[in-house]
């Protein structure tokens, strides 16, 4: 998801409560950093990183969910 300010935030909570892994783009990488800090700062990112890293934590996400 991406978006500015607040608009992910509904989203990105209703993606954590069933379930689904919440990984945020951090502040560094970010070319506007409104929707992840605002899922941040509300507590519904489990997972902060940039956006080199982002598939990696995707991929590693989806092999947990499988081996489960």
């Amino acid at each position: 998801m991406t978006g500015m300010g607040s608009d992910g935030l509904l989203g990105m909570t209703a993606i954590r409560d069933t379930g689904g892994m919440t990984i945020g783009q951090d502040e560094a990488t970010c070319a506007v950093y409104g929707m992840p800090r605002c899922c941040a700062e509300n507590g519904v990112l489990q997972k902060v990183t940039s956006l080199s890293q982002l598939p990696r934590q995707i991929l590693q996400a989806v092999r947990y969910q499988v081996r489960q």
